[in-house]
């Protein structure tokens, strides 16, 4: 008989968690689990991505504490279903399947966390205390939010895994020509804690000092208006194009030379591996979980600030020094040596055989 696995996530929009969800779903061996996705919202830009054909997908369409009926419904299916394991994603998903304990005492419980969550306030962050004794497993991303969820969250050590996110991409085999204009890339949502604002300011005083580049920026979001705003504030125009949504990544990746992220907060940013994976070096801020997979990369730079001008002088000469044939080989060679999405998988079900086998 095959375990039964429910997945439940928010959404399937763009993100690094909503990216994972599909990375995990695509490597699942469908002859040993029957595989459920319960997408609580009617968001599922990413869906394409989703190649197993064994996995069920419901969207759920609970897209407000007023969605009662959806709710209810949504309850009553996955107790149909009744999953041997429920593996959600974020923090609403995450609280929601503690409650479903209630329903379903057999099931175990995973909650697999994307961010810091600085946002988090006391009425949440008590929920979140008082509820965790019913998780089996807490997933983490990086060694920063291990920490942090043993000192602030105060969950037991031995339910903590820390799993880095998996690159599901191909790896870059090509040679790649010298060229005299750079390409930086960024896909990110427009949202205030991704920082844009900041890598904009690096690429015009970087185009000040004759560094001839192009940014183009893959995502879309609320900040949008203000960021072409800025654009134009700093004569930037010409340099800069926002793609909007793009569905196919590997695409993106192919178009630029270099990777750029400018958050002010993150976990483990997915995009940071899948730029590694296909051989694109690296900009990336200094926080978080970042620079646990970037220090000491070849071929990679942590920046504190990105509107500190000695900063940027030091990112000017990181430019023009890189090789980026040499930084495609080195960086290839350590990302799938360690995001390997096969990999990943295999340890995933390593956990799940683990909390399956405490029953």
């Amino acid at each position: 008989m095959k375990t039964k696995i429910a997945y439940v996530i928010p959404t399937l929009s763009l993100g690094g968690a909503e990216k994972q969800q599909i990375n995990i779903l695509n490597g699942m061996d469908g002859e040993r689990y029957e595989i459920k996705l319960f997408v609580l919202k009617n968001k599922t830009q990413l869906l394409p991505q989703l190649k197993n054909k064994n996995v069920v997908v419901e969207i759920c369409d609970i897209n407000s504490l007023r969605s009662i009926s959806a709710m209810f419904k949504f309850i009553k299916n996955i107790k149909d279903f009744n999953p041997d394991i429920i593996h959600t994603h974020m923090y609403n998903a995450n609280i929601l399947a503690r409650l479903l304990k209630l329903f379903l005492p057999k099931s175990k419980i995973i909650n697999h966390y994307h961010g810091m969550s600085q946002w988090m306030s006391k009425p949440k962050l008590f929920l979140d205390k008082v509820t965790s004794s019913l998780v089996d497993r807490f997933i983490v991303v990086s060694q920063k939010s291990f920490d942090l969820r043993l000192s602030r969250e105060k969950y037991q050590k031995d339910k903590i895994e820390l799993l880095y996110n998996s690159v599901d991409l191909n790896p870059a085999t090509e040679t790649i020509e010298k060229k005299n204009n750079l390409t930086i890339g960024m896909a990110s949502r427009l949202i205030p804690l991704k920082n844009i604002e900041g890598a904009l300011f690096m690429i015009s005083e970087l185009l000040k000092k004759g560094i001839k580049l192009q940014l183009i920026v893959a995502g879309d979001g609320p900040q949008k208006e203000k960021l072409l705003s800025y654009v134009e504030e700093l004569e930037i125009a010409q340099q800069v194009t926002f793609l909007g949504f793009v569905s196919e990544m590997e695409v993106f990746y192919n178009q630029i030379d270099i990777y750029c992220i400018s958050s002010l907060t993150e976990d483990l940013p997915l995009s940071v591996i899948e730029a590694m994976v296909t051989g694109k070096p690296v900009i990336a801020s200094n926080i978080g979980g970042i620079p646990g997979i970037v220090n000491n990369v070849p071929c990679t730079m942590l920046v504190d600030d990105f509107f500190d001008l000695k900063e940027i002088d030091a990112v000017s000469v990181f430019l023009k020094n890189l090789e980026l044939n040499e930084c495609r080989e080195k960086l290839v060679d350590y990302a799938m040596s360690n995001f390997d999405n096969q990999a990943y998988c295999a340890k995933l079900v390593h956990i799940y055989d683990d909390i399956l086998e405490s029953r």
